[in-house]
């Protein structure tokens, strides 16, 4: 029965607890036989093996919708365990071999950069290409009230490391699950909406299959997750960066039906009032008590993202005018005095673990920090939302830095961190609130990387929130939007050296963040100063370039002096 059960004041009717389970062994196999009240069964069954003074254990669940599944278990432990696993065990370690160099990072914070390395392992080890994506838990399992997927944050922050750690294998899963999905993602959608649209609701399964509520008028019966309208456009998001970090046309071809039908059942919402702006009808604010409003800004968010990101990928299709008419005409954000509220009807308050009303300056960056017209009221939302202690979670944190970083505020960024680490992070480098959620942890490490990296609005911005304390950073390898591999050196708190190579033959604008007179690699790269240190290279497919400061002869990559070598290897032995 669902782990929820223990956490959930009203069970249905006739809901109770599965038949005993049942252990035996045959054969020199051990199996656990848990009968299901609604048919079928699962089996997990087990064997050890000692051969060359080694011992193995073989472990295996196999599950059966009607009968038994122990025929089943049996035969998988007697194929497996009868193998010669020598040659198994080699490929194993040459797989990891071959994915840790696909990126480094070296700081000079130990804690934090165990920390990092650690959730790098840890996606590796919940995921694999072709694979099914990772849940709230990955494989740590433990009671949980969130048996399932969550699509309002959850989702978004797991696959969020991997673009930027060049690890794009891993998040192969999620895109295969959504293609997969595209007929439930029809079905979500009200009967009446139901003409190329998609929606999602709060949570599901594999299927995807979680309907939404929102109408013109509002459902007074709708329950706040079936008031969630951007959650597709926000998974979706993911999927554009899978796309923006790869530049590969088969992605965007299988983007663009997807992100049209998420944003179509927006464009059968907006409505015109007398200001000549389109506006939302009710819908949730993820996470936010009472948050049902008009034009929230959760949506507003994801609706301009959306409209923007459809013109940029797909400019000439038919619905391109309507979708700039929604750009020139979209209601602006709710906001006042204190800061961007959570919509039109409701403002913000109250503590607030999630920053779904804040999302369209992280991580969707249509509101940022290049805009000078901007930054007294990112800076004052920001604040205003972690003025508020007593919700916050993890994730409030690792949100938090990525913003700081954005603003070129690395001591704060890291001082949230940190928060992030003293308070919130068990000693497995696991995270837990009422259950375990594994998207924490992982978001943090797109944290730190945003210290060292970032791209976004098609710039690439070379150690833009580097804390003074860190005099020496390094990086290799890691991954920038328009399928760029950016590795970089910085001693003595200034940047020696940027290395660019172009995946794509992509526009690439960078500020490489290096200090007096720009020399190169190649002497024919043409480079274009443009404004701000930001500079326009020509780079052809696979072509790469060094920029450097006068007086740098070495261009290797090296770690850096720990400024803590006692908490080398606080997370676990690297």
């Amino acid at each position: 029965m669902s782990s929820r059960v223990k956490y959930m004041p009203d069970i249905p009717e006739g809901y109770g607890p599965n038949p005993p389970l049942k252990l035996f062994e045959r054969k020199n196999i051990f199996f656990c036989r848990q009968p299901l009240l609604a048919g079928g069964d699962y089996t997990t069954a087990w064997k050890t093996n000692v051969s060359d003074k080694k011992e193995f254990l073989f472990i295996t669940v196999q599950i059966e919708k009607q009968g038994s599944s122990v025929s089943k278990a049996e035969k998988q432990i007697n194929t497996v365990s009868e193998k010669n696993f020598t040659g198994k065990i080699v490929q194993h370690r040459n797989w990891w071999h071959r994915f840790y160099p696909e990126s480094f990072i070296s700081i000079p914070d130990a804690r934090m950069e165990s920390f990092y390395w650690i959730q790098q392992y840890k996606m590796a080890s919940a995921t694999r290409e072709g694979k099914i994506p990772i849940d709230l838990m990955g494989p740590w399992y433990r009671h949980t009230p969130w048996p399932a997927y969550w699509f309002n944050l959850n989702m978004q922050l797991i696959y969020s490391p991997m673009y930027a750690a060049n690890r794009l294998s891993l998040a192969k899963g999620l895109l295969q699950m959504i293609d997969a999905a595209r007929n439930n993602l029809v079905l979500n959608v009200p009967e009446s909406y139901r003409t190329n649209t998609m929606a999602l609701g709060r949570s599901g399964g594999l299927d995807m299959y979680s309907p939404v509520k929102v109408y013109k008028e509002r459902d007074t019966s709708a329950t706040d997750a079936q008031l969630e309208l951007g959650n597709l456009t926000w998974l979706l998001h993911n999927y554009w960066l899978h796309y923006r970090y790869t530049m590969d046309p088969q992605i965007k071809k299988q983007l663009i039906p997807l992100l049209k039908q998420s944003i179509n059942y927006y464009l059968q919402l907006v409505y015109k009032e007398n200001d000549g702006k389109w506006h939302l009808p009710y819908s949730y604010s993820p996470e936010y008590p009472g948050g049902v409003t008009r034009d929230c800004n959760y949506d507003l968010s994801l609706l301009r993202w959306g409209c923007q990101t459809l013109l940029d990928i797909a400019p000439l299709d038919p619905l391109s005018s309507k979708w700039k008419d929604i750009l020139m005409n979209l209601v602006d954000y709710p906001q006042d005095e204190i800061g961007l509220r959570i919509g039109r009807d409701v403002a913000f308050n109250q503590s607030h673990r999630h920053y779904s009303h804040i999302l369209m300056v992280y991580p969707l960056y249509t509101m940022n920090w290049d805009q000078p017209e901007n930054r007294a009221l990112i800076l004052k939302s920001l604040n205003h939302w972690h003025s508020f202690k007593g919700a916050l979670q993890g994730y409030s944190f690792t949100g938090g830095a990525s913003i700081y970083a954005t603003m070129g505020e690395g001591q704060k960024a890291v001082d949230y961190l940190n928060q992030l680490l003293d308070r919130y992070v068990k000693s497995n480098t696991m995270y837990l609130e009422t259950g375990p959620v594994i998207e924490t942890p992982l978001a943090a490490a797109v944290s730190i990387q945003d210290l060292l990296l970032q791209s976004w609005s098609g710039k690439i911005r070379v150690f833009p929130a580097i804390p003074d304390i860190w005099k020496d950073v390094a990086f290799e390898n890691l991954r920038a939007e328009g399928a760029f591999l950016i590795s970089a050196s910085r001693k003595d708190g200034e940047t020696e050296w940027v290395r660019i190579k172009s995946l794509a033959g992509q526009p690439c604008i960078i500020n490489p963040g290096i200090k007096g007179n720009l020399k190169t690699s190649n002497a024919n790269a043409t480079i274009e100063p443009i404004e701000n240190g930001f500079i326009r290279l020509n780079l052809r497919e696979y072509e790469e370039i060094t920029l450097y400061k006068n007086g740098i002869t070495d261009f290797l990559v090296s770690p850096v002096n720990l400024n803590n070598i006692n908490q080398l290897h606080f997370w676990g032995r690297k």
